[in-house]
């Protein structure tokens, strides 16, 4: 992008450079235009694996999501240091599954054991597990025009270079079925195994970036939402600083919007004012009640 700076330090997005196909190009931003522009990617070169493969973890930057915000970066001081973010794979990749399942079992097996029909209890984490793996059993039908008769569960490992306790394989290296052997044994299922391996077809993802966001960073790794002096730009994404707000939520991304578009264009409300848990007392209480039960 090209940036004008005017003499009362106030600065503006003018054009947007880019490449298709080979060639280079851009696009004019006009006097009543406003440039909007994401920064960073939780989930750049993600790579999939199925019931047999394994996904490949890419370390490369290949999809090239990150160029735009290092291109940025070297325009100005306080457009943030995306390297503080994407230049650590190991400490913020994980890999997530999830299952296709054509029997019930499964989901049945699991609303018995921790008695929340789906879509109703919260992550389950099994700490034994060396991968740290948990599970989200979501409320069925999950997707837009899933069949009655197909059913669906999301899990992800945090510590995907540890060997499995079934399987003896890092989750890296280990398959979508041996994925789910290894979730079928913390969960104690062995009786329905069979039934469940043959039934269900598991996708796994790896993401190289998926919790870079939590990177340890100062206050001047992150862009200021609407940069001082911007007349018509703002950065979006979960690479902000918004104060005292938490990353990895839908709202942290919604809340930055709301600061780029009521601050640029004017707008007379108020951006949704960051929850306090900690300072509410009932939740302080619930706290000290789960530690001590």
């Amino acid at each position: 992008m090209e940036f004008a700076v005017g003499e009362a330090g106030e600065r503006r997005a003018e054009r947007i450079l880019f490449e298709r196909d080979g060639t280079a190009g851009s696009y004019g931003i006009g006097p009543r235009d406003y440039a909007f522009i994401t920064i960073g990617s939780m989930t750049a070169d993600a790579r999939y694996g199925g019931d047999d493969t394994v996904p490949e973890l890419v370390r490369d930057k290949r999809d090239g999501a990150w160029n735009l915000w290092e291109t940025l970066a070297r325009k100005a001081p306080d457009f943030g240091r995306p390297g503080a973010f994407n230049g650590n794979v190991d400490e913020a990749k994980w890999e997530s599954f999830t299952l296709t399942m054509r029997s019930p079992a499964l989901l049945k097996r699991i609303e018995e054991f921790s008695g929340n029909a789906p879509g109703t209890g919260a992550l389950m984490t099994f700490k034994d597990s060396r991968w740290l793996m948990s599970v989200v059993v979501p409320h069925q039908p999950h997707f837009a025009g899933q069949p009655e008769d197909v059913f669906t569960l999301w899990g992800y490992g945090l510590f995907v270079d540890e060997p499995g306790e079934l399987t003896g394989k890092k989750m890296s290296e280990a398959t979508g079925q041996e994925i789910l052997v290894e979730l079928l044994g913390h969960l104690g299922f062995d009786d329905i195994a069979d039934e469940v391996c043959a039934t269900t077809a598991v996708t796994t993802v790896m993401m190289p970036y998926i919790t870079s966001q939590f990177e340890r960073r100062d206050i001047h790794d992150r862009p200021l939402v609407v940069p001082s002096g911007s007349t018509n730009f703002a950065f979006l994404g979960q690479f902000t600083e918004i104060p005292e707000d938490v990353v990895f939520t839908v709202e942290y991304s919604v809340r930055g919007a709301m600061h780029a578009v009521y601050e640029l264009l004017g707008v007379d409300k108020e951006v949704p004012a960051v929850y306090h848990a900690l300072s509410d007392p009932l939740t302080a209480l619930r706290a000290l009640k789960a530690v001590f039960a």
